[in-house]
């Protein structure tokens, strides 16, 4: 069988001490390590005590116990998914960091670049609107206009030459200052 080709995305997570945190995941989680974060030292050091409950299951599983100066990380492989509706539950004196990865088909992101292209497009209409300006498709930019001219390749000189050639020819019934700058501008090159 073709699996589906997946990559990674870091996770993490600060647990507060005495907290319980529910992971509210809608992909697969990977927990690999659980470390303590001790900023001040504790007057009575006690174990912090990390468990794991899943859906409504009242019941707690402890994956690890961290002691200050002794045993302040732990290497783990948790995996949860949206399903499990897993918490995570800290006893002790000092939060900790629980550190992993999300596991996202391409298809997701695939998914997720098409919706943020589908969100930028009416955005910059809304601001050409809101700026007074109707969105309009840009004209060509001569070579020697261009500011990213650094990609281009050899033998599209003819195509810019026919552009230049059309920008000179066009005729604007609306005399915009852009237009008259751009025509006085290649008159100065010549």
């Amino acid at each position: 069988p073709i699996e589906e080709s997946r990559t990674m995305a870091f996770w993490g997570l600060e647990l507060k001490a005495g907290k319980t945190a529910d992971l509210g995941l809608t992909r697969r989680l990977v927990i690999k390590q659980a470390a303590l974060v001790v900023n001040t030292p504790a007057k009575k050091q006690e174990p912090c005590v990390l468990s794991v409950s899943i859906g409504d299951d009242p019941q707690k599983f402890v994956v690890c116990r961290l002691h200050e100066g002794h045993l302040e990380q732990c290497p783990m492989e948790l995996p949860f998914c949206p399903d499990d509706r897993a918490k995570v539950h800290l006893t002790g004196n000092h939060p900790v960091h629980l550190t992993g990865f999300l596991e996202i088909d391409e298809e997701d992101e695939l998914e997720e670049m098409e919706e943020e292209m589908e969100e930028a497009k009416p955005a910059k209409k809304a601001a050409a609107i809101a700026n007074g300006k109707p969105a309009k498709p840009a004209k060509p930019v001569p070579e020697d206009m261009n500011d990213d001219d650094d990609d281009d390749e050899e033998g599209e000189e003819g195509e810019e030459e026919d552009d230049l050639d059309e920008l000179e020819g066009e005729e604007d019934d609306d005399d915009d200052l852009e237009d008259d700058e751009l025509d006085g501008e290649e008159e100065d090159d010549d």
